[in-house]
């Protein structure tokens, strides 16, 4: 037995493993178990080291008989890259659930794209190749490599970023060992000082080693976002990277390298592999004349002694190249912050303007009507809504402008559920309303009834409601022990239909009954202010994408009005509220001759007694009232 592409090995036989294994058939004997065994993992070791170690002049050769047999278009070399192992160079590690609220964007197929495009010929819009060397940092480099290209073409300026910096300040235990990207970090994600931002190479300068991290450090350069491109794939459209590549700049993607790309030396790549996605790079163009079907532009990160110059001509897709492709939204010349981006009006902001250029001129516009003309200006938004600022910056003639859309949240939301009047035996209709500032995706409602009146709860509906479309709807708490429940309206799961916009009107109705006649001075409070559930806070939640918040409540309540008006004895109903002989009539003539009953029973529980029965007291208590200059009859609510 030999191990291809492995000379020291070349002692293994079929024959020295059938003696080991007579022997143990022989013997029986638990020591020559032991010595096997012993054997065995000595033999592992060595074809596990010779696995990781780096390409030898002889691994060089087998590698150029292979290309010979498979015909390679490419040139196979000892560069730099051959003196590490291929697991040391490579540290592209996929997250689980990487694709789940990640953000997205999806391009439409266009037809102006170029057959040919190199940002490395455009105002040399790439600068010097980094190298990784023995550290699987690859996809720091391609995060970083990618605003690197992105900086210089739109600033003009060649920087240097600390890969050291994310390698050894990062929050999700990336290192040496492997990584995923960290566009995250050069944007809103926080260091252990909590700061944001590339880092300057000069700062933290690469060890290739994981490294201890001594923030805080500064943070020149910021990206407006990041976002995976396609449409929640693993590998996008040869269409779509181009066009985000021309849109965007360079964009980070994820390759499957072996050792035939380890050892390019240059031409069109076609050793391609797909077993295993192991290294990030960067794509920097395309041409769609070279190879079968056009090549990529490759820039990798293993040195420029690698390759062409460090970077490499490989086919579309060859070797998974393309997948969990990223592209990095770098506006350049100028950015800016605010401390606050969400909050209740009137709503104070202090803005900071931030630029690289020497700038002689500020212009804020806070998306309100309202600007500024100084670098940190402040501003307060008194009505509710969502704003996009931009600042404009002019540095002698050059002006650089950046927008960021949706920026500002002020907030004057509401949810408001309607109060009713009770009616014995039938069902009452209560009403709960939104007022929103910005669109939702979900709405929680919680509900808590109580109070000394008996209401029983129903059924809800959204008919007629802002929500009727929304694809969930139903509760996700309900207890009637102690009278509590949850609603959840979610537009949809896998978004299929649109967020519910801006606006006000109702959003739920709710459905209740008095079990019994209410007695006098019962009532009962709808509460949506929110509960606690076991150790579960149970809140009335809007959620959309640009935040999930709290919004402020005014509650309902339930009253019993009787037809009991002014003082009893009105027994007639007459509608002046007149005691007189017609009363007495009808009452005489309900209690004795089985006549109608009166149109309120309660203005006919003349004395007001307790259980509200009318009977020969009563009768007592209006004659003495009419003819005796008795006690008026009782106080009528």
């Amino acid at each position: 037995m030999r191990l291809e592409g492995n000379p020291q090995l070349d002692y293994l036989n079929d024959a020295a493993i059938l003696q080991d294994y007579e022997k143990i058939g022989q013997t029986g004997r638990s020591r020559d178990m032991k010595h096997i065994a012993m054997l065995l993992i000595l033999l592992l070791a060595v074809v596990v080291g010779n696995a990781q170690a780096q390409l030898t002049a002889d691994d060089i050769e087998a590698l150029r008989q292979q290309g010979v047999e498979e015909g390679w278009t490419f040139t196979v070399t000892q560069n730099p890259a051959t003196e590490y192992a291929l697991n040391e160079l490579c540290g592209l590690s996929l997250p689980d659930n990487w694709q789940e609220m990640a953000p997205w964007v999806n391009f439409e197929e266009k037809r102006d794209l170029p057959a040919a495009f190199d940002w490395r010929a455009i105002d040399d819009g790439c600068p010097p190749v980094r190298n990784q060397g023995g550290c699987g940092s690859c996809w720091a480099f391609a995060t970083a490599g990618a605003l690197e290209c992105n900086i210089l073409i739109r600033d003009g300026e060649v920087v240097d970023l600390s890969e050291q910096w994310l390698v050894s300040c990062n929050s999700n235990g990336w290192d040496c060992g492997g990584g995923w990207w960290a566009h995250d970090y050069f944007d809103w994600r926080g260091d252990p000082c909590d700061s944001s931002g590339a880092v300057m190479e000069a700062e933290f300068p690469y060890t290739a080693s994981n490294g201890i991290c001594h923030c805080p450090y500064n943070h020149p350069y910021h990206i407006e976002s990041w976002a995976y491109i396609g449409a929640s794939n693993g590998t996008p459209s040869v269409s779509a990277m181009k066009q985000a590549i021309m849109e965007y700049g360079p964009i980070s993607v994820g390759v499957s390298a072996n050792s035939a790309m380890q050892s390019y030396g240059g031409g069109i790549f076609n050793g391609c592999s797909g077993i295993e996605l192991n290294h990030g790079v960067v794509l920097v163009g395309w041409d769609d004349s070279q190879g079968d079907y056009g090549v990529w532009i490759m820039r990798n990160s293993w040195g420029p002694g690698w390759g062409e110059g460090g970077y490499m001509r490989m086919p579309y897709g060859c070797s998974m190249i393309g997948y969990g492709a990223a592209l990095t939204n770098y506006i350049g010349g100028a950015t800016l912050y605010a401390d606050t981006t969400i909050g209740w009006v009137p709503l104070d902001v202090n803005f900071e303007g931030v630029s690289s250029l020497e700038v002689d001129e500020w212009t804020w516009d806070f998306g309100d009507g309202d600007s500024a003309y100084v670098q940190n200006p402040f501003h307060c938004y008194d009505v509710p809504g969502l704003y996009s600022v931009t600042l404009q910056v002019d540095a002698e003639g050059d002006i650089r402008q950046r927008t960021k859309p949706d920026f500002i949240l002020a907030l004057a939301d509401t949810m408001r559920v309607d109060s009713a009047v009770a009616v014995p035996s039938e069902s009452m209709e209560f009403v709960v309303y939104g007022r929103n500032s910005t669109s939702l995706e979900e709405i929680r409602i919680p509900i808590e009834y109580g109070g000394t009146m008996n209401l029983v709860y129903d059924s809800f509906s959204t008919v007629g409601c802002r929500t009727d479309y929304f694809e969930e709807q139903g509760q996700v708490h309900f207890s009637s022990s102690t009278k509590r429940m949850t609603f959840k309206l979610r537009t949809s799961e896998l978004e299929t239909a649109p967020d519910l916009a801006a606006g006000y009107g109702p959003i739920l109705k709710l459905y209740f009954h008095c079990d019994g006649t209410p007695l006098f001075g019962t009532v009962a409070n709808l509460n949506i202010d929110g509960y606690l559930s076991g150790l579960e806070e149970r809140l009335p939640i809007f959620s959309g994408y640009k935040a999930t918040y709290v919004t402020a409540t005014i509650d309902g309540a339930v009253t019993y009005e009787s037809c009991c008006q002014g003082i009893r004895g009105n027994i007639d109903d007459d509608p002046e509220d007149v005691i007189d002989i017609a009363d007495m009539v009808w009452l005489v003539d309900y209690m004795f001759a089985g006549g109608e009953a009166p149109p309120c029973l309660k203005e006919a529980n003349v004395d007001g007694d307790f259980l509200q029965e009318i009977d020969i007291a009563d009768m007592v208590h209006l004659v003495d009232y009419m003819f005796n200059g008795g006690p008026a009859p009782a106080i009528c609510y």
